[in-house]
Order: structure tokens, then C-alpha cells, then sequence
């Protein structure tokens, strides 16, 4: 398996595990962990993944490029 399909599969599990907390944590916090700090990190995590799954798309094309 390569590291941005593990990634994103972690990343899904951790985005179920918060919707499930969310449906008990009703406060000012709740907010205030999501945007200060849940949104902006599962949004620097997704530009990662994609960032990373450019770098592994290039390398495998260079690898089958000095093949033949």
C-alpha cells in the first residue's frame, strides 16, 4: 500500500471518530476545537495526501521511464 492511500484511509477514520464526537459535544469548545483546530488540519492533511500522491505519481513514472 502506498503512504497516500494509508493517509487517507487515516484520515477517514479520524474524520468518523470526530463526527461521532460531535454528535455528544454540544458546547462553545466543540466550535472552537473544529475551527481552530480539527478544519484546518484535516485541510493541511488533504494538500499533503495530494502533494504526496503527485511526488509518488512522478516517481513511478521516472522509475518506468529508466526501465527501458
Amino acid at each position: 500500500m502506498r503512504p497516500d492511500d494509508d493517509g487517507d484511509q487515516q484520515l477517514r477514520l479520524l474524520e468518523a471518530a470526530w463526527d461521532q464526537a460531535r454528535e455528544h459535544w454540544h458546547d462553545d469548545m466543540t466550535l472552537h476545537f473544529d475551527t481552530q483546530h480539527w478544519t484546518p488540519l484535516a485541510l493541511r492533511t488533504r494538500r499533503y495526501l495530494e502533494a504526496l500522491r503527485g511526488l509518488l505519481d512522478a516517481l513511478d513514472d521516472a522509475e518506468r521511464d529508466i526501465e527501458y
